[in-house]
């Protein structure tokens, strides 16, 4: 409730517009002064006309109606020139501040306090003692009013303010939106605070030092979010998590890029196109994956096995080394073995002349070494991570042939593609090595046992290799049959039977 000075007595007079006026007791040149005089004379005439001239309630919300229009229109008139000034000079700054302000229609909300400004400023003229309720229960309105779109323009502020730091400062893609969410909640709670102290007409001071009595309660309620808060600073603070990293949270099916963090939810979208929402706190308090190194290395790991049959395995003879030899990289790296084996220098493992890990006394051994010369020659591969293959402990179904590298880039397709082009190859290697991949045994195997003494092995498709005549060797090196002297067709893959 405005304190209007009293400068002058009231004077006699039928006419409500003319006891306010004395209440009000402005100077003769106030500007209020006439803008009131010229209301109250509006409303005298609009009684005048309905015949309620004299009728003191009547003429206070007559009064309170043509105010009310009058800041309506005054507002309107208002937020135009403003809007349009802004619209006209905010072409002009370079500042992207100014659009994200705009973005959130900040000015348009901002303007929106001036028709009750104003209503509140002229309406004041109708405290007079016989009706202080009725213009305290306006007042009370357009205070809650103001204040409401105060809280509606701040958080607009708050909004546009975080979008311009998230835009410019915020390179690492911290999860700050916890934070600017608390801040809003923070106004919020003030905007509530300050309406229920107008409203029972107490201090805001007062109410506050009373919340101190609900603090356990508050706690409670708002339990989810002080957690969110506490672990939104965490993860910021130990650069655990990013928006528009890829993570994957144990015990759940989030595995997925994150698209955002706020005080009660992490969410995830998902490879599959869900959304999956997990508590923040869950992710301090339990355990999580996050490849974002592995995408800034451009580089993502393969690690795989073949599992090698037993019987296989054989050790080498001069006719195979030389067979072998046909095989690109082979060559070079069996004539210096042999020569460091006839020096009496045996070398599997870090060469002195720089030769691949890797023995000529079986073909495994050589297949392990001509691998490892393939992937360092390979565009797919990183050249600077760790590479090689080894064999792994033995299974009841054979030796397991593990494959560890890094391909040159961490992007999903074209990683598969480059997988897949290293081991199609690595598959198709193994028979000029005289290796065979496990794989179990099925009823097609069998029936194949069955034609194995009635028919030509040759004509059968798909028998083991072993039962196989022709030089596998041949066909990886683009000799023919003719010239190796061999016959028969090159089978596509073995099974074991």
């Amino acid at each position: 409730m405005f304190n209007i000075p009293m400068s002058i007595s009231p004077a006699q007079s039928s006419s409500q517009a003319d006891i306010a006026l004395q209440k009000f007791a402005p100077d003769a040149h106030d500007t209020t002064y006439t803008v009131a005089t010229y209301l109250l004379d509006i409303s005298d005439w609009i009684l005048g006309f309905v015949g309620l001239s004299g009728n003191k309630v009547a003429e206070t919300w007559v009064y309170a109606i043509v105010v009310l229009a009058i800041s309506m229109v005054v507002g309107y008139i208002t937020k135009w020139i403003i809007l349009g000034l802004l619209r006209r000079f905010g072409k002009k700054l370079s500042s992207d501040l100014y659009s994200y302000l705009t973005g959130e229609f900040f000015f348009t909300k901002l303007c929106r306090m001036i028709p009750a400004l104003t209503f509140l400023i002229l309406i004041q003229v109708t405290l007079v003692e016989t009706h202080t309720q009725v213009a305290g229960l306006l007042t009370k309105l357009t205070l809650l009013y103001v204040i409401y779109v105060t809280g509606v323009a701040l958080t607009a502020l708050v909004s546009a303010i975080w979008k311009h730091i998230d835009a410019q400062r915020n390179t690492k893609h911290l999860p700050l939106n916890g934070l600017i969410q608390l801040i809003k909640g923070i106004i919020w709670m003030v905007i509530l605070i300050i309406a229920v102290a107008i409203i029972v007409n107490k201090s805001p001071g007062s109410l506050l030092a009373g919340l101190g009595a609900f603090a356990a309660v508050l706690m409670l309620i708002f339990k989810d979010s002080i957690l969110g808060l506490v672990a939104g600073v965490q993860l910021s603070e130990n650069d655990s998590l990013h928006v528009g990293d890829w993570i994957k949270i144990n015990g759940t099916d989030a595995n997925g890029t994150v698209i955002e963090v706020s005080l009660t939810a992490v969410k995830v979208l998902n490879w599959d196109k869900t959304t999956t929402s997990v508590p923040p706190y869950s992710l301090v308090s339990g355990s999580f994956t996050n490849y974002r190194s592995m995408q800034l290395s451009n580089t993502r790991r393969i690690q795989r096995s073949y599992v090698i049959d037993y019987d296989s395995i054989l050790p080498t003879t001069p006719e195979m080394l030389e067979s072998l030899r046909k095989v690109p990289f082979m060559d070079e790296y069996i004539t210096k073995k042999l020569a460091q084996k006839a020096a009496g220098k045996v070398e599997d493992v870090n060469n002195s002349e720089g030769l691949v890990d890797g023995t000529i006394d079986t073909n495994l051994g050589l297949f392990r070494a001509y691998v490892r010369m393939w992937l360092d020659a390979s565009p797919y591969v990183s050249h600077d991570d760790t590479c090689f293959v080894s064999t792994l402990q033995q299974t009841e179904n054979g030796v397991p042939l593990q494959i560890y590298c890094f391909t040159s880039t961490s992007s999903w397709l074209p990683y598969e593609a480059m997988m897949d082009t290293i081991f199609e190859h690595i598959s198709a290697m193994m028979i000029p090595f005289q290796l065979i991949a496990y794989q179990a045994a099925s009823g097609r195997d069998t029936i194949l046992e069955g034609f194995v003494t009635s028919q030509d092995p040759q004509k059968i498709y798909g028998m083991p290799q072993p039962l196989f005549k022709s030089n596998a060797l041949d066909d990886v090196t683009g000799t023919t049959n003719e010239e190796s002297g061999a016959t028969g067709t090159q089978p596509t893959t073995g099974s074991n039977s």
